[in-house]
């Protein structure tokens, strides 16, 4: 770390001794991007937060209005500022304030098969199916004679630094004339590590691999492909392609052979991508007879209605609130994040990721904690803090009314709160899940107990607690023996379209089949919206 601060000269000092000279007004997150100096930044640098900061040596900058929003006293005088709020000046020397958290669990995996994939003898030959989420990545090396998954690899997607949620990725890549080009570039060198580590690991040549199936929501595949994704955010948010045109592996700079062909599952819309295909594909919610949900709660979260008959699909903006981007201490699935809370004996207990010392909150821990409360009448149905518990309520101690917070864990690392604004984040998040279903059902003539299965897709699926998730409304209120958690069903659906005969033409049916309902237009959604905000 650098010790010294010249401030005659022309360069910002980010530690491990990088160094990066600033131009004219510009702000710190901008200088550490491009000095690639990885900083949280979920809002894309907007200032609505608060997770970019930094600790400035020395003299720091004043403070801005919208920094005390985010920062205690404490945090201030020690130099801690917002990165996105801060002047890159000559001579500072910036640290991060904390470090960034690493281990994030990305699940690679599938549940247990529950059904026969029938598989074709395709040869000696690979292929790599592609999962790029807005969070995370995963590539797996499949060999198309047998159909098993030889190698899997993953990693956290670089992006993340231009913002959580695809809104923020395509303004920046709309924004910015090297926008586009920073944003692939990012996202195909990280995949290409991942092909580095499954050839590595599985000792198969370049040459051997013949083809690369892409699953991912609409913006992110435009985005790999090089394809401005500027349509997909504003009304009627419409993508430039629905079914992207096979490309070589060198049009995108993938470090495959030359002429290796890539493909790209199809969308359905601009919010509900391939990789919601290949999760329909997976789970042969479009070859059943019975009515299933398919929920995929992720940095968005995107819904599926329907069986062999129809299939009716939406989008909502969940996920950033569930995966710790809108939330005061959130964090995602990392080392040290509160991942569960309960009562034991009278007294409340938290476990944490890997047994860490409790840094932050991720979606399943909220999820407990928010129904912990309402449980114990510590928050009511509206989500508001009970101003006065009863004395003998277990939990009095732990709440502060003065700064409507409540203390989840504390340790010589510091103290982890849920605060009002919080939960109120969570309820908005949970609403546009509950409204979207019941907007879903209405249009289909349908009731929730005709609904027979429910898939749940995604890491946060995975990790939930199910029955505390239907108590306060972020699943429908079903039998827990009715909701499956499924994986990743996006990489294993990609994994089954390389595998099985016929399964192009299945995704291309079931993009054209999906009726999409645009929420934000539909004339329910306000009144129902506000109604499902209470728990």
């Amino acid at each position: 770390m650098i010790m010294m601060q010249n401030m005659g000269d022309n360069f910002v000092y980010l530690v491990s001794c990088t160094k990066a000279e600033p131009l004219d007004g510009e702000m710190l997150n901008e200088l550490m991007r491009r000095a690639n100096f990885v900083l949280a930044e979920p809002c894309g640098g907007n200032g609505i937060c608060g997770k970019c900061r930094v600790k400035i040596e020395g003299d720091a900058p004043d403070i801005s209005e919208a920094e005390r929003q985010f920062l205690s006293e404490e945090e201030i005088r020690a130099g801690i500022r917002l990165a996105c709020q801060t002047k890159a000046r000559k001579g500072m020397v910036v640290s991060r304030a904390e470090p960034l958290p690493g281990g994030m669990k990305i699940i690679s995996e599938g549940a247990d098969s529950f059904r026969d994939m029938e598989r074709a003898d395709k040869g000696a030959s690979y292929s790599i199916a592609i999962d790029i989420g807005t969070t995370t990545l995963v590539a797996y090396l499949v060999s198309r004679e047998s159909g098993a998954v030889i190698a899997v690899s993953s990693a956290v997607n670089p992006q993340a630094v231009f913002g959580a949620d695809v809104i923020s990725r395509i303004s920046y890549a709309s924004e910015r004339d090297d926008g586009l080009g920073v944003l692939q570039n990012r996202v195909v060198d990280a995949v290409n590590r991942l092909i580095f580590n499954l050839q590595r690991r599985a000792a198969v040549a370049e040459e051997e691999i013949t083809e690369a199936v892409v699953s991912a929501n609409t913006t992110m595949e435009h985005i790999f492909a090089g394809v401005s994704p500027k349509s997909i955010g504003k009304s009627p948010f419409a993508p430039r392609y629905r079914e992207l045109p096979a490309m070589r592996a060198e049009q995108i700079n993938l470090a495959l052979t030359s002429g290796t062909t890539v493909r790209f599952l199809p969308n359905i819309s601009g919010f509900v991508g391939g990789d919601i295909t290949a999760g329909i594909i997976y789970t042969a919610l479009a070859r059943s007879e019975r009515l299933s949900l398919l929920i995929d709660i992720g940095t968005n979260n995107e819904m599926v209605l329907g069986c062999k008959d129809f299939m009716l699909c939406c989008s909502a903006a969940a996920g950033p609130a569930l995966e710790g981007a809108k939330i005061s201490q959130g964090m995602c699935a990392t080392e040290g994040a509160i991942d569960h809370v309960m009562m034991e004996n009278g007294e409340l207990c938290i476990s944490t990721i890997d047994n860490a010392p409790a840094a932050g909150i991720c979606g399943s821990g909220l999820v407990d904690a928010i129904t912990l409360l309402l449980g114990e009448g510590v928050i009511d149905k509206s989500g508001k803090f009970e101003k006065k518990l009863a004395v003998e309520n277990a939990l009095l101690g732990r709440l502060d009314m003065s700064q409507k917070r409540f203390l989840l864990a504390e340790n010589s690392k510091g103290r982890v709160f849920i605060t009002q604004k919080d939960i109120r984040e969570v309820q908005l998040a949970k609403s546009a899940i509950a409204t979207g279903i019941e907007i879903m059902l209405e249009e289909a003539g349908k009731k929730l107990e005709d609904v027979e299965m429910v898939f749940l897709a995604g890491a946060f699926g995975n990790y939930l607690n199910i029955e505390n998730a239907a108590k306060i409304g972020i699943l429908p209120k079903l039998p827990p023996e009715k909701i499956k958690s499924v994986g990743n069903s996006s990489g294993l659906g990609a994994i089954e379209v390389i595998c099985t005969p016929g399964c192009w033409g299945e995704a291309k049916n079931v993009a054209d089949r999906a009726e999409h309902i645009e929420l934000a237009t539909h004339k329910e959604f306000p009144l129902k919206f506000v109604k499902n905000l209470s728990f």
